[in-house]
């Protein structure tokens, strides 16, 4: 996956998910609105199959691109529990 950040100021950040479907951009924006600091989170696709999503991100007083971060820390640890289940759902019962 390719990251270009569009936009990058203090409370407010876009970034473009190179090459990503709209999934991973989905979940990323349902993390991010579970944050009380943040204003507004969202993401368009300029064309269902031709560009890549672009999320946008507004916090209240605080850092967008570190709130940004976290919430990319947060998804990965849901990845890695929800992989683990499968893994343990695939294992035989005793």
């Amino acid at each position: 996956m390719e990251i270009t950040v569009v936009k990058n100021e203090k409370d407010y950040v876009e970034i473009e998910l190179k090459g990503e479907e709209p999934g991973f951009a989905n979940a990323l924006v349902e993390i991010l609105l579970e944050d009380s600091d943040v204003e507004f989170a969202s993401f368009r696709q300029d064309h269902p199959q031709a560009a890549s999503p672009i999320i946008m991100l507004r916090t209240k007083d605080g850092n967008a691109l570190h709130t940004l971060k976290t919430a990319i820390k947060k998804l990965k640890k849901q990845a890695e529990e929800f992989k683990d289940a499968v893994k343990d759902a695939k294992k035989p019962k005793k």
